[in-house]
């Protein structure tokens, strides 16, 4: 301490928060002014904390109370509300207008019925998709789909629907919904159990229960055993705990990681206003007194006076301990790791190798990832016909397959030994698991008579079309056209290229084909994985960008240049500065 305070030279808060008996009411060191015999340390410190603050005051602000939104990305007026027209850059209408839906179910015994939905909402065809049809909920809601599971042996005749306000039945093929249980509740995940007479339903990626199918009642809250250490993942991705980190996911749990994401976007947004307050405040009193004196106003009496400089003093003092000794010592932590994050996922495409190369060993990892609670981790589940008690849960850092009810689990490994990745979105087809993975990795499919087994590799020739697009990537960013990917005359990609890779959010069966869903396109492959045709599909129409694209966008920086990144690395270690400099000035002045 003695230390610290000789560095500082740290004064008294009486002797700081001293207010000069002027009519402007302007603190005794303003904000530009750094009193004479302070450190150097201490000096440099203003100046950078002053001048990198009033350079990225409006831009961090924006990027603190995007994140803050982003951050709550389930709720529904960011997926379903649209975004101004004359503030959505084409290219993002057309993006919005290729992603209306995120899974997209085929009846196999009539390829002409079909459902397809998303946080956006739910629709149906009775055309393959040439023309889509609004489904009609009983209870006149409009909710977020967050799953559409055929069941089993009912087949297109019992369609299960989970959204954000619990759980939906249709018996008529999509044309209508009913709601039959959670009401109220985000049912993020819903699969056939052992038979057909019972589901497993998972609320808010943290609790799994069983219900009866036929009439949809609770039969038991399945709890779930902690996953011991030598069964988790012995090392994650760098790009995964990044990712995580950046999203509020990975701290000490899910509450207490989206509450530090919060406070760190909030905090980034006010104390972006009250910086600009505690500067141009006495610019203006100053301003407006000098006005006031040319305009020759009449003079106020003494007691006004120091009315005013006793109201200008608080004004200012509050505003200090606003900025510095609450918000600032509060979010200080998280403003680090959200700018230096935000700068290593701004690269993604550039780092994508390295990032999933670098593993990041159990010892280093957030205690979230200790896995001590299923909390916030059930992103799927898949459990076998005739095996009670056996399921497997996909989480975002890989698939656990219990054999005795979730009292022990077994980490499941892929062909080569190693841990899978990431299987957020499994699906059981028939004898098979599907997890088609979006952008967390490859998409693999493996026979499930024995839940315990690897997984298979993915088919050669799914590599090689895995490939082909990769090639027509490195094309289309090149500026060259290809015959998979049409460039739209004098459009970039929306998604800088990648809208035509192979990144499926859902699969379905029609006849001996499968079909995976990647944006606006199926992609078709034997049983087996090897790649047969691309088909585009329509989307249902649903005019306008989401609140949630436009938001990210904006975020982002790429609805004003698609190569925003860099200037946002501009404004993250600005950022970085204004944390270390502030904790400089806070530790001078303390409470002012």
């Amino acid at each position: 301490m003695a230390f610290m305070e000789t560095v500082f030279r740290r004064r008294t808060a009486e002797d700081l928060g001293r207010i000069d008996q002027t009519p402007t009411g302007k603190p005794a060191r303003a904000a530009g002014k750094v009193e004479a015999g302070g450190s150097k340390l201490y000096r440099w410190s203003f100046v950078i904390h002053k001048w990198a603050g009033l350079i990225g005051a409006v831009w961090l602000a924006l990027l603190g109370l995007t994140g803050f939104l982003l951050n709550h990305d389930d709720w529904r007026w960011e997926q379903q509300g649209k975004a101004p027209a004359f503030l959505t850059p084409a290219d993002l209408e057309e993006f919005s207008a290729r992603n209306v839906t995120r899974y997209h179910q085929i009846d196999p015994a009539d390829a002409n019925r079909r459902v397809a939905g998303g946080p956006r909402g739910l629709w149906f065809s009775t055309d393959a998709a040439k023309s889509w049809k609004p489904t009609r909920f009983e209870d006149g809601d409009h909710p977020q789909i967050n799953v559409i599971l055929p069941q089993g042996e009912a087949g297109w005749d019992r369609l299960w629907f989970g959204t954000d306000n619990g759980a939906y039945l249709s018996t008529d093929g999509g044309e209508s919904a009913r709601p039959v249980g959670l009401q109220g509740e985000h049912v993020t995940a819903i699969a056939q159990g052992a038979s057909a007479a019972e589901l497993y339903v998972v609320v808010e990626r943290s609790h799994l229960y069983r219900y009866r199918a036929s009439d949809f009642s609770l039969i038991e809250e399945v709890k779930l055993a902690p996953v011991d250490v030598k069964t988790r993942p012995p090392e994650v991705e760098m790009l995964r705990f990044v990712h995580d980190l950046h999203l509020g996911k990975s701290f000490f749990g899910p509450a207490m990681s989206l509450t530090m994401n919060d406070i760190g976007g909030l905090g980034m947004f006010i104390l972006s206003l009250t910086g600009l307050l505690y500067w141009g405040l006495p610019k203006y009193w100053k301003h407006k007194a000098q006005k006031a004196k040319a305009s020759n106003a009449p003079l106020k009496s003494p007691a006004e006076k120091e009315a005013r400089r006793a109201t200008k003093k608080a004004t200012i003092v509050w505003l200090f301990r606003m900025h510095s000794a609450t918000i600032g010592i509060a979010s200080v932590v998280m403003l680090l790791y959200l700018s230096v994050t935000g700068i290593l996922l701004g690269h993604g495409r550039e780092l994508l190798g390295l990032m999933r190369m670098v593993k990041v060993p159990q010892t280093y990892l957030t205690p979230a990832f200790g896995m001590t609670s299923w909390d916030g981790w059930i992103d799927s589940v898949v459990a076998y016909p005739g095996a009670g008690g056996v399921f497997t849960i996909g989480t975002r850092i890989g698939m656990f397959t219990t054999a005795d009810g979730g009292e022990t689990f077994a980490r499941e490994d892929d062909a080569k030994g190693a841990p899978v990745r990431s299987a957020s979105r499994l699906r059981r087809i028939g004898e098979r698991v599907f997890n088609p993975n979006g952008m967390a990795g490859a998409s693999t499919i493996r026979a499930d008579s024995e839940p315990t087994e690897r997984l298979a590799a993915p088919d050669q020739s799914m590599d090689a079309m895995m490939a082909r697009m990769m090639e027509a990537f490195k094309k289309r960013a090149a500026g060259a056209p290809d015959a998979n990917m049409p460039a739209t005359p004098g459009k970039k990609p929306g998604m800088g290229g990648m809208e035509g890779m192979f990144m499926p959010t859902d699969v379905t069966q029609s006849g001996d084909r499968l079909f995976w869903k990647s944006g606006a396109k199926l992609f078709a492959t034997d049983m087996e994985g090897r790649s047969l045709e691309t088909v585009e599909v329509n989307q249902p129409e649903d005019p306008g960008a989401t609140w949630f694209h436009w938001l990210l966008r904006l975020h982002m920086g790429t609805i004003f240049w698609s190569e925003f990144k860099w200037i946002n690395d501009v404004f993250a270690i600005l950022a970085m500065f204004l944390t270390f400099t502030g904790l400089i000035r806070w530790w001078r002045k303390k409470w002012a």
